[in-house]
């Protein structure tokens, strides 16, 4: 008797997803490693997870976050290095900008719109800074506060320009 495969006369494509059975995989320190420099790079939290060199999940490393203070600690400093990388990478982006539009290679009205789009690039990007290290890129870092005596801080603050 022969057997004919039933799912090639289904319409459509099939698609098969295997699931790892049984116990969460363990966090090596290769692993974490590799995971804080992914997160450092820039990538989200999405594509480090959804990566084929990334064999845990979000969940099981959100686990390992709260467990581990060690671990959290360099998972902040990860954080801020992306910061880092994306208010650098804004900056490179505002030069390039800057050398076409003053050397005539964009059309003013192509230039004020990617002026307008970097505005709210900027911003989001300093939005992003400010929830992630407040107080570094928050209004926190705005105040400066020395204390003058025992009762009543001396609080000193500037707008910026």
């Amino acid at each position: 008797m022969l057997f004919f495969p039933f799912f090639l006369a289904l319409p459509g494509r099939l698609i098969i997803e295997f699931k790892m059975a049984g116990r969460p995989r363990k966090l090596t320190d290769k692993l974490k490693a590799h995971i804080l420099s992914l997160i450092a790079d820039g990538l989200t939290i999405r594509e480090c997870f959804s990566r084929d060199d990334v064999p845990i999940t979000w969940q099981s490393f959100r686990a390992y976050l709260i467990k581990d203070n060690e671990l959290m600690a360099n998972y902040v400093r990860s954080k801020e290095l992306a910061i880092d990388l994306k208010l650098s990478d804004l900056e490179d982006k505002r030069k390039e900008l800057e050398l076409k539009i003053e050397s005539g290679e964009l059309d003013p009205k192509a230039a004020q719109s990617m002026v307008n789009l970097y505005k709210i690039i900027t911003a989001h990007n300093q939005w992003s800074a400010s929830k992630l290290s407040s107080k570094t890129y928050g209004k926190a870092a705005e105040t400066l506060q020395i204390k003058g005596d025992s009762n009543q801080p001396l609080s000193i603050s500037w707008s910026k320009p």
